[in-house]
């Protein structure tokens, strides 16, 4: 943070080019007749979910276009591997408090595993997922309008994604470690 305090005073504004992506913008608050009701909070996810020792603890995330209008992309990365896909076994699905989760108890029931939000403004308890959502403007801009885009263009992003080494998992691939956790992958 004192790096960060530091890049965004007066002093440190000429090294903020150096920084990934632009300044965060506030945005206003949600109004209360918009909240996300019967919430299961992060604090409730089993212990394993937490520990990043078992594969099949999700998070998730949307990422929209410029407009509301436009479509958006669910991402879903796995805790432990850092795999983004879909279609492997679910223990858990950890989600932020956007709107688009308003339906969870939906989901809950159509996936068959249980959905647990984030705290309010704490990003960092879903850091894999955002992290990840940090990588997608390297294949598609900021702003970008997803139904421009294939499905196939989609899933070349995130195969690049799932082969690309990770510092964090010791310079293999998300795609080595869901295979040392024994899950069958299309290639």
């Amino acid at each position: 943070m004192t790096i960060y305090r530091y890049l965004y005073s007066p002093r440190g504004a000429g090294y903020r080019k150096y920084l990934r992506g632009p300044g965060k913008k506030k945005r206003a608050t949600r109004k209360s007749h918009s909240r996300i009701h019967n919430q299961t909070m992060i604090d409730q996810r089993p212990e394993e979910g937490e520990s990043r020792k078992v594969a099949g603890h999700w998070e998730g995330d949307t990422i929209q276009g410029q407009t509301r209008k436009e479509a958006c992309v669910v991402t879903l990365v796995d805790r432990v591997t850092r795999f983004a896909d879909s279609g492997l076994p679910c223990k858990t699905v950890t989600v932020d408090n956007g709107m688009e989760f308003a339906s969870h108890a939906k989901l809950q029931k159509k996936i068959a595993t249980p959905v647990f939000f984030a705290e309010g403004r704490n990003p960092w308890q879903r850091g894999t997922n955002e992290n990840t959502n940090g990588l997608l403007p390297q294949f598609f801009p900021k702003k970008t309008d997803f139904a421009a885009h294939s499905s196939a263009q989609l899933r070349w992003a995130v195969e690049l994604l799932n082969n690309r080494p990770r510092k964090c998992l010791e310079y293999r691939t998300p795609k080595e470690m869901m295979d040392s956790f024994g899950f069958a992958l299309a290639s």
